[in-house]
């Protein structure tokens, strides 16, 4: 209940100013204002992402740093060896609210921040700490949110041209019996509200899209670079828990922003196959080192 209530204060107060602020503009620009609502809406994406790892987190999980250094080592280590310079992991207690795992790593410059939740650390193998973290830096290193940023903005863009030709044509035909005079009017809330809902259900297969192919990029990346498929697909199958594991295609098209998990598994237990006589050298050096003179 605290967790819904912070949530719609937290909706309230940024979804206030976002109004405010384009209402502002449909007044100052009537002509213009598709182009300029869409600069500011790609400006308020880029500063929550800036925000969300450390002012708006912590309001819903508790943050607290990984000091264990057998786990904490090897994710530093893995973070480095890939460009991302930093000297912190931290821990969310998603335990609180569920039992899924997983991890991230969020914010932008000076708010980056590597983090895992206490489920990944109580649930699952050190193999599968490695896999998940190699996966969520893999989504660092190839700057997905800086292209998400970018390709929303193009589809902020084109949702605004879609407003302003759908807004007019309504108008044309129900303005005067609905006594809404233009965008700028306060009375045209709800239409626009429908609007950009009915733009944004349209286009799910395209913002699942987006993201199911960033998921799928950041997964090769950290097979490639953890080294852990058997991880992989450890972790994948916890997800199933509360994710269907295999969809039909259609179904995964439409509906999953993450590749399905039967296609997760399949891409991990490939990359094993291709790099098996790798994996074997690593383990029988392993045993070998373990092994008494």
């Amino acid at each position: 209940m605290r967790d819904q209530i912070v949530g719609l204060l937290l909706t309230m107060i940024l979804g206030g100013l976002g109004v405010t602020v384009l209402y502002a503009i449909f007044r100052r620009a009537p002509r213009t204002w598709w182009i300029w609502g869409t600069a500011v809406s790609v400006l308020f994406l880029m500063i929550l992402s800036l925000i969300v790892p450390i002012f708006l987190l912590p309001l819903f999980l508790k943050s607290t740093e990984l000091t264990d250094e057998k786990v904490r080592g090897p994710i530093l280590a893995l973070a480095r060896s890939n460009g991302v310079e930093t000297d912190h992991v931290w821990v969310l207690g998603m335990s609180e609210q569920s039992n899924r795992v997983g991890g991230n790593v969020s914010g932008l410059g000076s708010t980056m921040r590597i983090s895992l939740n206490d489920n990944l650390l109580r649930r699952s193998s050190p193999a599968g700490v490695q896999a998940v973290m190699g996966h969520e830096i893999g989504h660092y290193v190839l700057h997905h949110i800086a292209y998400s940023i970018v390709a929303f903005g193009v589809l902020f863009l084109l949702g605004f041209a879609f407003l302003r030709w759908a807004f007019t044509a309504v108008l044309a035909h129900r303005g005067e019996r609905w006594r809404i005079t233009g965008i700028a009017d306060p009375a045209g809330l709800p239409l626009l509200v429908a609007l950009v809902t009915l733009y944004f259900f349209l286009l799910t297969p395209v913002t699942n899209t987006i993201t199911r192919t960033q998921e799928a990029e950041a997964d090769l990346f950290g097979l490639n670079t953890a080294r852990q498929p058997d991880g992989r697909a450890e972790v994948v199958l916890q997800h199933a828990e509360d994710r269907k594991l295999s969809p039909g295609p259609l179904e995964e098209f439409i509906f999953f922003d993450h590749p399905s998990g039967r296609n997760r598994i399949l891409m991990a237990m490939r990359w094993k196959a291709e790099h098996l006589s790798e994996i074997e050298c690593i383990e029988s050096g392993r045993s070998g080192a373990a092994a008494p003179p």
